[in-house]
């Protein structure tokens, strides 16, 4: 292969390989959980992808076995730093440039943090 121009670009496809399957929506995880959350797509046409899918805990607290809000445990979100493509124009050059972004995959319920006063 010719040596190429500019050493500071590689040619990436975006394309995903197959691979292990995802896991079935059917599961139904986010309304199974003590910490139940809802998603929200996220949309950024300069963005790849384009559409990240973040959750939204529903309660501040948790649910108990009759389906009951309990106060005395928190839901927390779940969170992972994952990379994007971020679309990037200079005058007529369109390129990509990595760039990390906080994605909320779900949430937990957790023991509330108690703070001693004084």
């Amino acid at each position: 292969c010719a040596p190429s121009d500019n050493s500071d670009f590689v040619k990436l496809d975006i394309r995903l390989i197959a691979g292990s399957p995802t896991v079935s929506k059917s599961q139904n995880i986010q309304n199974r959980s003590f910490s139940p959350w809802d998603y929200t797509a996220d949309r950024d046409p300069n963005r790849y992808p384009f559409v990240i899918y973040q959750a939204k805990c529903r309660y501040l607290g948790c649910v108990n076995a009759e389906g009951k809000e309990d106060m005395s445990m928190n839901s927390v979100p779940i969170q992972r730093e994952t990379l994007v493509l971020r679309r990037k124009t200079e005058g007529c050059n369109v390129y990509f440039q990595m760039e990390k972004v906080l994605v909320t995959v779900g949430c937990t319920c957790v023991t509330p943090r108690v703070y001693q006063v004084g």
